[in-house]
């Protein structure tokens, strides 16, 4: 497995603190800075941020790790990591879908219930993929995907209508919603959370003392318990990430089964990469007589 992390950087500030030669521009105002992980550039720039934050402002705008994995590795995980890389906004809420927020925690902002079918402009979403998220969570799939679901005897989610909202009123779309069923996966200590990769939220600003969340972001690969997972091939965690804000709001990780990961490679769907997950805990074993 290979980690690299991706900054994007201030050009002003690229120019004063970096080499010139240290990343590619985009446009002219930004640097995009991609670099191994354990490059000692990498806590250089950590170095950058730190000092920064004292002075109330930020070094780097954005950053994300990714992890690129051999064939055997990835067929090896007995559990992987779903990586929506498909967005769509207006969000749901935005579109006319009712929830209720009376139960919404008041520390983190879980614990919202949908109470109708998921309304969005279809319009909106994007064309060609065959699993998208907005920016609220809401999970939409394509009618080729449920086919080979249902097809497939994939277990551990439903899937949902979802109406479109256009100048006529509602109407049904092409799209489902993805809606899990399967008991959550806990999330162990091994996975570690924080707010970048140099602040790991030591004052747990964003842990929700509930227990709702696990963080702001995820920093390592999921580590999940293996006995609180039921055999489900759709599974999510059962701590969320992120926060409520706006539109935003915390959510689970999603994780498939390897019969499922299968199952999306073989019918080439797109809008999604796949990272591992680790499963903690003894195998069952059944004893002989």
């Amino acid at each position: 497995m290979r980690e690299i992390v991706e900054f994007r950087i201030a050009e002003e500030r690229a120019q004063q603190f970096l080499e010139s030669d240290l990343g590619v521009r985009l446009g002219d105002s930004i640097r995009k800075v991609v670099l191994p992980l354990n490059d000692e550039r990498v806590q250089r720039i950590g170095k950058l941020e730190q000092e920064h934050q004292r002075k109330g402002r930020a070094f780097f705008t954005y950053w994300q790790i990714h992890r690129r994995y051999s064939k055997g590795e990835l067929q090896s995980a007995e559990l992987l990591k779903l990586v929506l890389r498909a967005h769509f906004e207006p969000t749901g809420a935005m579109c006319g879908t009712v929830y209720d927020e009376s139960r919404e925690c008041r520390h983190c902002g879980a614990g919202t219930r949908q109470l109708s079918d998921l309304i969005l402009d279809a319009r909106s979403l994007p064309k060609g993929k065959d699993i998208a998220r907005s920016i609220a969570g809401e999970i939409v799939v394509s009618s080729r995907l449920v086919e080979a679901c249902r097809e497939h005897g994939i277990r551990g989610a439903e899937f949902r209508p979802v109406m479109h909202r256009g100048s006529k009123g509602l109407k049904p779309s092409s799209w489902s919603q993805l809606v899990m069923t399967s008991k959550p996966l806990r999330l162990t200590g091994t996975t570690v959370t924080g707010n970048d990769l140099f602040d790991l939220d030591e004052k747990n600003e964003y842990r929700c003392p509930q227990g709702h969340t696990a963080g702001l972001r995820q920093i390592s690969e999921l580590y999940v318990q293996r006995r609180s997972w039921d055999g489900s091939d759709w599974c999510r965690t059962d701590k969320l990430l992120g926060l409520r804000r706006g539109e935003l709001r915390p959510e689970p990780k999603v994780l498939i089964s390897q019969k499922l990961c299968q199952l999306l490679v073989g019918m080439k769907a797109k809008g999604f990469e796949i990272e591992m997950a680790h499963v903690e805990g003894p195998r069952l074993s059944v004893l002989s007589p």
